[in-house]
């Protein structure tokens, strides 16, 4: 693994990307995720293998959690926009994004890292990376004791993890004329945007800065 950060969300501080027409915002209660890993491994043939001492970690998930879903990207699936530590990034947020049904995977893709990465990039973000989700399986994530199912309509199709100086800082950058224009037309290809105030982020393994993409 080159790159491994949990993010834990918060339980309360979510939902509050700004909506539009049949476009999602709000977090189902009964569907509310309570965190994610980014995982940046050093190659493809890597995600075909798991270290051994990975292993026990993937026995220690049914002490923890109830579902873990897993999703990959492809070549070029992730991008980085900015470093990967800056000292500066006082708040981060995880954007989940739902791909509208009848929009091309590759039309998404070119959404989420063409227009939506630049947009929030020149909205002022201090940390920012795109992921555009290939077709989900529960096969990569074949850890013990929990559940894996996700149903079609549970679905996220592509993730941001965008960071600020402060919690008032994002919301000074949701609240951008940048973004607002990211909002005037997100309906033509997504069907939800949830995002979630990250508690915490604990770096379990780190490089530094790295490339960009």
């Amino acid at each position: 693994m080159r790159e491994f950060p949990q993010h834990h969300f918060s339980p309360t501080d979510h939902g509050y990307w700004p909506s539009s027409p049949t476009v999602g915002t709000a977090i189902p209660p009964n569907w509310r995720c309570g965190g994610i890993a980014e995982v940046r491994r050093m190659s493809i043939a890597a995600e075909l293998t798991i270290p051994f001492h990975m292993r026990e970690v993937y026995l220690d998930e049914q002490n923890v959690f109830d579902r873990v879903l897993g999703n990959l990207t492809g070549p070029r699936g992730g991008r980085r926009w900015t470093p990967g530590h800056d000292a500066t990034v006082g708040h981060r947020t995880v954007l989940l994004l739902r791909r509208r049904r009848g929009v091309r995977r590759r039309e998404f893709r070119r959404y989420v890292h063409d227009r939506i990465g630049p947009v929030l990039q020149e909205a002022g973000a201090h940390d920012l990376r795109t992921y555009a989700f290939l077709p989900w399986t529960a096969l990569p994530h074949p850890t013990p004791g929990i559940s894996h199912d996700n149903p079609t309509f549970r679905r996220d199709h592509g993730c941001v993890v965008l960071g600020a100086g402060s919690r008032a800082a994002m919301a000074e950058i949701l609240a951008s004329k940048h973004v607002a224009g990211l909002v005037a037309d997100q309906h033509t290809v997504m069907t939800a945007v949830h995002a979630f105030a990250v508690e915490h982020t604990v770096p379990v393994i780190g490089t530094g800065s790295g490339a960009r993409r």
